[in-house]
């Protein structure tokens, strides 16, 4: 799967919001992004470690999981929430 075809399942699966209030946070991750799903957006590298639409919709899954589960917005801003699992998904950030 290229890098492209890659942003064009993570925008894709995004947009596709149930009624659910863990899907609502699939606007969060859009926004996290800029809503720039251009191969140009450093944000998206993490989706090299990706390697198919499965393991997409399984990250962003949990991300939204994670985010019902354990974000408190008193203490916490939701786009730094998000960038925690972009980091963790992206070996260019992690130390070596």
């Amino acid at each position: 799967m290229t890098f492209e075809e890659k942003i064009r399942n993570l925008q894709t699966y995004l947009s596709q919001v149930d009624d659910t209030y863990r899907d609502s946070y699939k606007t969060d991750i859009t926004l996290f992004f800029n809503d720039d799903f251009r191969a140009e957006n450093p944000l998206l590298s993490f989706l090299n470690n990706l390697n198919d639409k499965n393991e997409i919709t399984k990250w962003v899954d949990e991300v939204t999981s994670k985010v019902v589960l354990k974000f408190d917005e008193e203490f916490e801003d939701i786009g730094s929430f998000i960038g925690e699992f972009v980091e963790l998904k992206n070996p260019a950030s992690e130390v070596v």
